[in-house]
């Protein structure tokens, strides 16, 4: 089943770049610009805005989250909307104050629903809609929908759908930053520290603290670890428990390994180790709170961990860590774990759990 998820992705990036060139006839159909407004609105006169953001993976919404916190930060008064791909995804952003969340769910066959979203928000003639990242599917949203100023990144295949469009003047380039620039552009400053964390509230945290006591009530270090990942990203069950025996060994103290399953990985990688699952991506970000540490690679859970603040240990053996690596304060990027025993020794240093 993987094997043929893969080879569906690749063929989409084929079918992608192959339309490209055909991408401004795509948005001419629909496009809306009735009350596009060829200049910038003032900051004050701005009181509705659209964020767009149609992606299916789970990293990709918590690398949403700065975006998000700082359009609500630069519009304290205007009724902010996002509209995601599918609805498990506004649990990412609850209680950051965003007003409305809508869910596009983008695919041919939701075909009838994806219409009904745009024809319901059509009503509305929004001040703002702004796409951080460039995509055809945001971009075609975008030309259906009425705003005054329709923002999004300089794309010369996706210009036609946008009133006002902007080429990247920063050097952030992590995807959880590097369109940031966008609000700049718009005339506003950036909060500081920038935060990419979810907010939970009490009750999530008291149930991620009982659900871990109920797990472990011991006096060791807990360490989770999360096997899955997508293609190559995935590492074998022998590498991981080379990484997991050089952790230990680096540790001063005892360690009590936890992993974490899912649908992917049901099984432990060790029959005697400690394990809980929840697809409650919120109640599981609660629960890896309590831990003292969760080493993942370049996957979903590894980016809900980073977002709820836990000290995470991400393994970049394909992606880019400047790109797609964790930021928390207390987290960690490595990317010469699958190295011989020769030239272990940077990993444990990295891994050092102190």
């Amino acid at each position: 089943m993987k094997a043929i998820r893969n080879r569906l992705r690749q063929f989409d990036k084929w079918r992608r770049r192959g339309m490209q060139n055909l991408e401004p006839l795509l948005y001419k159909i629909p496009n809306n610009t009735t009350h596009n407004n060829p200049q910038l609105l003032p900051k004050d006169d701005v009181k509705s805005i659209l964020i767009i953001r149609n992606n299916k993976r789970i990293g990709n919404m918590y690398f949403l989250i700065p975006f998000v916190r700082q359009v609500r930060e630069s519009y304290p008064n205007a009724h902010i909307t996002l509209m995601l791909s599918q609805p498990w995804q506004g649990d990412v952003f609850a209680n950051m104050g965003i007003n409305d969340i809508v869910y596009s769910q983008f695919s041919f066959t939701s075909a009838v629903r994806c219409w009904n979203t745009i024809r319901t928000l059509k009503k509305t003639v929004f001040d703002l809609i702004v796409t951080p990242y460039s995509s055809a599917e945001d971009s075609l949203m975008v030309a259906s929908l009425s705003a005054k100023n329709k923002v999004g990144p300089a794309n010369p295949h996706r210009q036609i759908a946008y009133s006002q469009t902007f080429t990247k003047n920063d050097n952030r380039q992590h995807a959880a930053l590097n369109c940031l620039y966008l609000l700049s552009c718009l005339g506003n400053d950036l909060t500081n520290p920038i935060s990419h964390h979810i907010e939970l509230d009490d009750k999530e945290l008291a149930a991620g603290k009982t659900a871990f006591k109920a797990t472990y009530n011991g006096t060791n270090k807990v360490i989770a670890y999360f096997r899955g990942a997508r293609g190559s990203k995935q590492l074998s069950n022998e590498a991981w428990q080379s990484i997991l025996d050089r952790f230990e060994l680096s540790s001063d103290s005892p360690v009590t390994w936890l992993e974490i399953l899912s649908p992917d990985i049901t099984s432990p990688l060790n029959p005697d180790t400690l394990t809980y699952s929840n697809r409650n991506m919120r109640i599981l970000a609660s629960y890896l709170k309590n831990v003292d540490g969760f080493i993942s690679c370049d996957t979903g859970p590894l980016h809900l961990a980073d977002a709820a603040g836990v000290r995470c240990y991400g393994l970049y053996n394909k992606t880019s860590p400047q790109v797609f690596g964790v930021i928390g304060e207390r987290s960690v990027n490595i990317t010469d774990f699958e190295a011989t025993d020769k030239g272990a020794a940077p990993l444990e240093l990295i891994l050092s759990p102190s």
